[in-house]
């Protein structure tokens, strides 16, 4: 059936007329023209707002591949009069809890963060912080985009200058360490970094292990000089990070599907006119499908690369 189905599809291309063909070309150029008319008069604009964008992870990063996405659909959307620049590589802060520290004070407007560090502020963000909530992806997509995450975001927005563009995902998370972890009596005493979330450490030391906080950029080095023994993430930044050299055995407990938040400042946001604000709005949710696909490719990749580069599953 799907062969007669791709023969008539193939048998009803190749039956059109020339004026057809013709002028669907001609359609094609001229939707090509346009864009670039389109781009080459936004690359030539002044923009009336500049925002400050910025992450703690790697240039090949899901949290970068959206970010640059939310910065170009904003560019394009507003036709050049709205752009953002992007801080990667904890450039601007190496950790999540200074990002956040810093859109209150107005220095950066955009900031990818997790769950925990925003509940400092509104403890009840940390229901995402929660290990084992979610039963797969399709789960955690209808969670984030449903009536839950509607109400979080407003909670957020109600409590606090943040408001959530989008919610972003950041892998399945695992334990990765120094040395073997088997099982729960493997990770008694276990130095594990974790974020700083009251709720997260009081469920891993419930677990046996020894919750700490560590920057983010001091993970890779902390493992190493065994200021810890453990810590935990995707298999994505895993591999691109590369903490399977410090931290190569990789123990599959897939505990957390990770919730993210790319949040801008309420006051910047407030600060913008409506149809600014519209801008922010569709650049927004173009980015976290860009954002969403680029984790699922990276995560469905990374086990066999890591495995590639020494790394030991468990």
């Amino acid at each position: 059936w799907g062969l007669a189905l791709t023969m008539g599809l193939l048998a009803g291309c190749s039956g059109q007329t020339k004026t057809e063909t013709t002028t669907a070309v001609a359609a094609k150029e001229e939707k090509a023209e346009t864009a670039e008319t389109t781009a080459a008069a936004a690359a030539d604009v002044t923009p009336d707002v500049t925002l400050i964008g910025a992450h703690v992870n790697s240039d090949d990063s899901s949290f970068n591949i959206g970010m640059v996405a939310f910065a170009d659909a904003l560019k394009d959307v507003s036709g050049g009069k709205m752009v953002m620049e992007v801080h990667g590589n904890g450039e601007l802060g190496g950790d999540e809890t200074e990002l956040v520290q810093k859109m209150a004070t107005g220095t950066i407007d955009v900031v990818a963060t997790s769950p925990s560090f925003l509940a400092s502020v509104v403890p009840e963000m940390d229901l995402f912080s929660m290990p084992f909530l979610y039963k797969d992806i399709d789960h955690w997509k209808a969670v984030t985009t449903g009536e839950v995450g509607q109400s979080m975001a407003q909670i957020l927005e109600d409590k606090s200058d943040f408001k959530i563009t989008s919610y972003w995902m950041c892998g399945i998370r695992s334990i990765f360490s120094t040395k073997e972890i088997h099982n729960l009596d493997d990770l008694k005493g276990v130095k594990i970094r974790v974020h700083s979330s009251e709720n997260v450490q009081a469920i891993w030391r419930a677990l046996g292990a020894q919750p700490t906080s560590l920057a983010y950029n001091e993970l890779y080095s902390g493992l190493q000089n065994k200021v810890i023994d453990a810590a935990e993430n995707d298999l994505g930044n895993i591999l691109l990070q590369k903490f399977y050299e410090a931290g190569p055995y990789i123990a599959l407990s897939q505990h957390d599907i990770a919730t993210r938040m790319c949040i801008i400042s309420k006051g910047k946001y407030n600060s913008l006119t409506d149809e600014q604000k519209a801008w922010v709005d569709e650049a927004a949710k173009i980015s976290q499908e860009k954002q969403w696909e680029y984790d699922l490719s990276l995560t469905e990749t990374a086990q066999k690369e890591i495995e590639e580069k020494g790394g030991t599953f468990i």
